[in-house]
């Protein structure tokens, strides 16, 4: 009988261990979400420490490290520089992630050799990525969308009907949603689309009748910039023609001057033979009436 208790009692104590460790590897190993591009800090357990070491276990397979050893002040690395301290290795153990991508998915595990001995933190970083919306109307019916997002974004509509929902897993593991509502038993300005994210602080609320005016804003947006457009290569196009219309006036004046000048020399260099020959003449009828009369 006393055995039998024994043995209950161990297995009661077991499943006691057991249970607790693994609550204490849920409480070390926390999910932390982060979305695409944004900065991420991780700390190690806030004690002095000898030397820290930092490895990741990245969700493709791939594994780096990043290390300080204070002994020799030391640091070694294989990481990428999108993984550095958050201030000096000596004074604070945390590091920082810069722009949190795809690839930075993983197990991040902190390890610190302290007086106390050898203390560790582990985070498992996964990546949230906003999916891209958008509600439009095709052939009778409102195909609302969420592209690209990850984890895959939820799509409801406010008015029960004809619907369907697909899914689409991209390469890159983020998925698109397409939500199909028939519209033949609706009216499109009552229909409205909810889309529901963890990156989104509430629902996004989408309706045919805001499509509708965006549409006809950007429509005229289109057609104002055209007319600007136009008017500019018609104001640019007048402009060339005054310039060169000018420009071929100043050159006919020009041309107009040079040939009256030139007529006036012309006249000028025509009239000084006839000048000289008269002067020679008269010197010579001069002479002649001076001899006769001698």
């Amino acid at each position: 009988m006393e055995a039998k208790c024994g043995a209950f009692i161990m297995k009661i104590w077991g499943a006691w261990t057991l249970l607790t460790i693994m609550v204490m590897a849920a409480i070390d190993k926390p999910d932390i979400s982060a979305t695409l591009g944004t900065t991420i800090e991780l700390h190690c357990p806030s004690e002095r420490y000898n030397m820290t070491v930092w490895k990741v276990y990245f969700k493709n397979g791939t594994q780096c490290y990043l290390s300080f050893k204070r002994e020799n002040n030391t640091i070694a690395r294989n990481c990428s520089m999108n993984m550095d301290w958050v201030s000096r290795p000596e004074e604070e153990s945390a590091v920082q992630i810069k722009s949190f991508q795809m690839f930075s998915e993983g197990m991040y595990r902190c390890f610190i050799a302290t007086a106390k001995g050898m203390l560790n933190n582990e985070y498992k970083l996964t990546i949230l990525v906003p999916p891209k919306v958008s509600l439009t109307h095709e052939h009778g019916t409102a195909v609302c969308k969420a592209a690209a997002g990850k984890p895959a974004a939820q799509i409801s509509w406010n008015l029960p009907g004809d619907f369907k929902t697909v899914s689409e897993i991209l390469p890159n593991g983020t998925k698109t949603i397409i939500s199909t509502y028939n519209l033949s038993k609706v009216k499109e300005d009552e229909l409205t689309c909810f889309i529901s994210h963890p990156t989104l602080k509430k629902s996004l609320i989408l309706n045919l009748l805001d499509r509708r005016e965006e549409r006809e804003h950007s429509t005229m947006t289109i057609l104002y910039s055209c007319l600007t457009g136009l008017l500019g290569i018609l104001g640019f196009s007048l402009s060339i023609y005054l310039w060169r219309f000018c420009g071929r006036r100043r050159k006919i004046i020009a041309t107009t001057n040079v040939e009256t000048i030139s007529g006036q020399n012309v006249q000028e260099n025509d009239l000084e033979p006839y000048a000289t020959f008269v002067q020679v003449e008269n010197v010579i009828y001069d002479k002649a009436y001076n001899f006769s009369s001698g």
